[in-house]
């Protein structure tokens, strides 16, 4: 499951959906099915009807199940879903500092 990532890139846009900034979006759960591990989730970028894009402590592979947990209290929501692409965030952003950081797309 967890394994070398040096070597990723991200392809081409291929979303369906328009996808819109989550400013306010709060996320306090990323749970890996497979491993029954919980992630740290940074920040949500973005979100779309079919996916959301995070950043999270932790890398995870294309096609692994995830649960993630939006909100809190009586707003709190639980979204599944797959990884569609996770690639490390100095590769993609300015982020120095933060070697586990990654940027992850899911599909909802």
């Amino acid at each position: 499951m967890l394994s070398n990532h040096e070597n990723l890139s991200v392809s081409k846009e291929q979303r369906k959906d328009v996808r819109l900034a989550a400013v306010s979006l709060t996320t306090d759960e990323l749970f890996h099915i497979g491993s029954k591990k919980y992630f740290t989730v940074e920040k949500v970028r973005d979100i779309s009807c079919g996916g959301i894009g995070l950043e999270v402590m932790g890398f995870l592979h294309e096609g692994e199940r995830v649960r993630i947990g939006l909100g809190s209290g009586i707003s709190h929501v639980q979204l599944y879903g797959r990884v569609v692409w996770c690639a490390p965030a100095s590769q993609l952003t300015s982020t120095q500092g933060k070697g586990s950081l990654f940027i992850m797309g899911i599909k909802l």
